[in-house]
């Protein structure tokens, strides 16, 4: 793995360290990058030191030397040897420096189906919110119920507009100080924008762009369990936890690593937050343990065949969050946010118009293609309502537009597959969609249901129906106890009344026992 100039070996002596250096002059601006990394994590995550063992892969300093004398310090890891090794694995660069492919394919669907794939996702954005009124924050401008959640959980959220559209889908860990928001890539300074626009003189919360200070990786396939135990051994403590559960582990001394379960898609895994120094060394040992690398172009098919919308694509200002599969990141139960009216009123009417479907391609398509109505479906549709209503107001007739593309993927060997919206009421009638066939382009493709999607609309009655029934036993149970307090009062007092009596009528006895004794006398 090459490594940034001036680098010292451990039979450099400080005198040939010196003579090797530049002028004090043209060396570069100390950048720290590692210190700087290490404290925003820290004081997002508190250690856990005691509960984590170190890892064996650290590049130390060389015994004897004090760097901090000769003025230098031993460089840093940071993205640009993450992609100076993923060189070394065969991987082609977009303008980005985004790793695209690795050229194998192959091995990638291997790995999702019976091993492990690791990608590299640090491109990605990571929001750090902070202060004391962050979940406010989230909780008032997305769609989950932030407030239920406690420090080492997590969840899927969407940001929306005022009219329920979607922004993004983000992923938010919340940690003992802060919450990591891991947004889409093109997305974070949009967002951060946009947070911050929200954010009134009085509020305690502050956000910040914390992508360029830590990596992201992500792990994903069945065998996703064996790699984390191999890799942090009794230390790991999410195996078998919910989804976006974290803890902290240590990569090293002082390089802190948030793992929290889920890879992103439909796929069992877990992601990393890694400080920008460690990066490099945790991918290079994610590889050593049999994590096959993906690239861009691999993360986009399985993100295709899997069904997560992507922000851009799926997930744009015509869309909302049930339209687009998002049901299990969506609560009505939390109180007023932004967007809750819409999909309060959409909720409770079944109003959803269009869903997200896979598609089946026969042959390459171009997001935008229109989505027609084929001839075979337009019969399926009109005998599947014919059935159900005994109406045919539903039905499709043959070449009507139902929806268009909205990602493709090229499967090679296995085909062609696509993402788009279709049409799925007609004349206030549910239309069923899957497994039928319909035209994309003008070419035949079959409706399938994709993992990651969720379509049961939340109920904003359910919980308020939910609690009103348990209200009414609870005050049920109290007057059944009122009456059999207020009974078992009323038969002490009886009992304490018969006591009395019968105190009395003994003393009343005892009297008149005393009283005839003179007069026997």
């Amino acid at each position: 793995m090459k490594l940034r100039q001036p680098y010292v070996t451990s039979r450099s002596t400080p005198a040939a360290v010196a003579a090797a250096l530049p002028p004090a002059a043209a060396l570069p601006k100390r950048r720290n990058s590692a210190c700087c990394s290490y404290r925003h994590l820290a004081a997002a995550c508190p250690s856990n030191s005691s509960s984590s063992r170190l890892l064996p892969l650290v590049r130390s300093t060389p015994p004897g030397l004090d760097l901090s004398a000769l003025g230098i310090e031993v460089p840093d890891i940071d993205a640009a040897d993450i992609a100076s090794y993923q060189q070394e694995l065969g991987a082609e660069f977009d303008a980005a420096g985004v790793a695209v492919t690795f050229n194998n394919t192959e091995k990638v669907v291997e790995a999702l189906s019976h091993g492990v794939a690791l990608a590299d996702r640090s491109h990605w954005g990571r929001l750090r919110v902070s202060g004391g009124d962050r979940l406010s924050l989230l909780h008032n401008q997305s769609t989950a119920d932030f407030k239920q959640l406690k420090p080492g959980q997590g969840c899927d959220t969407v940001l929306v507009n005022a009219q329920a559209r979607c922004l993004d889908l983000a992923t938010a860990l919340v940690l003992e100080s802060s919450v990591m928001l891991l947004v889409s890539p093109t997305m974070r300074q949009p967002l951060l924008q946009r947070l911050d626009k929200f954010i009134f003189p009085a509020d305690d919360v502050e956000v910040s762009d914390v992508s360029g200070r830590c990596g992201m990786l992500t792990i994903l396939g069945p065998q996703a369990d064996d790699v984390m135990q191999e890799l942090a051994g009794d230390a790991f403590k999410l195996q078998g936890e919910p989804y976006c559960r974290h803890q902290l582990l240590r990569f090293g001394p002082g390089a802190p690593v948030i793992v929290a379960v889920g890879s992103g898609l439909a796929v069992p895994g877990y992601t990393f937050i890694v400080d920008q120094s460690g990066a490099a060394d945790l991918y290079a040992a994610l590889v050593n343990k049999g994590c096959v690398p993906m690239g861009e172009a691999a993360w986009e098919r399985a993100r295709v065949t899997q069904g997560r919308p992507a922000a851009g694509s799926e997930l744009t200002q015509d869309f909302n969050p049930y339209e687009a599969g998002l049901c299990h990141a969506v609560s009505l139960d939390k109180g007023c946010y932004i967007g809750q009216e819409t999909l309060a009123k959409l909720s409770n009417t079944n109003g959803v118009k269009q869903q997200l479907w896979g598609l089946q391609l026969s042959c390459r398509a171009t997001p935008g293609a229109a989505i027609t109505a084929a001839a075979a479906a337009a019969a399926e549709a009109a005998d599947s309502s014919s059935s159900s209503s005994s109406s045919s107001s539903s039905s499709s007739a043959a070449g009507e537009v139902l929806g268009r593309l909205t990602s493709y993927a090229n499967l090679e060997k296995s085909g062609h597959f696509g993402l788009g919206y279709i049409r799925c009421r007609k004349g206030g009638v549910q239309v069923p969609l899957k497994g039928i066939t319909v035209l994309v382009d003008g070419q035949p493709a079959k409706v399938v249901d994709v993992p990651y999607a969720t379509r049961q609309l939340p109920s904003a009655g359910a919980a308020a129906s939910s609690a009103a029934a348990a209200a009414e036993d609870s005050l049920q149970d109290r007057a059944a106890a009122a009456k059999q307090a207020k009974a078992a009062e009323k038969a002490a007092q009886e009992a304490a009344k018969a006591e009395r009596l019968k105190a009395m009528q003994e003393r009343l006895a005892a009297f008149q026992a005393a009283q005839q004794k003179p007069k026997q006398q």
